[in-house]
């Protein structure tokens, strides 16, 4: 479980969760390498594995990320990274 001002991948300092619904978790974020004139504010999706995660969370987890990467506008969060964590490091 990720806790507030955790840092992901030496970029994403996580503020406060969003949504959680068991496997699928949303967090609120700063982005720590945006430049001086962006907004750093940031959007992190957490697909935590564990018992209850079927191969079809993992298709869909990855459909989702495949379709924000090809939206562009202002009222949806701009896609940024992919990345896999290792919850035996947190």
């Amino acid at each position: 479980m990720l806790q507030p001002e955790e840092i992901l991948q030496d970029r994403y300092q996580i503020q406060r969760q969003l949504g959680n619904n068991g496997i699928r978790q949303t967090w609120l974020a700063k982005d720590l390498q945006a430049s001086s004139g962006e907004n750093s504010t940031v959007v992190v999706k957490l697909l935590a594995f564990g018992g209850t995660v079927q191969w079809d969370d993992l298709k869909l987890f990855e459909r989702e990320a495949q379709i924000l990467k090809q939206l562009n506008h202002p009222r949806i969060p701009r896609y940024i990274d992919y990345f896999c964590i290792d919850d035996h490091t947190l």
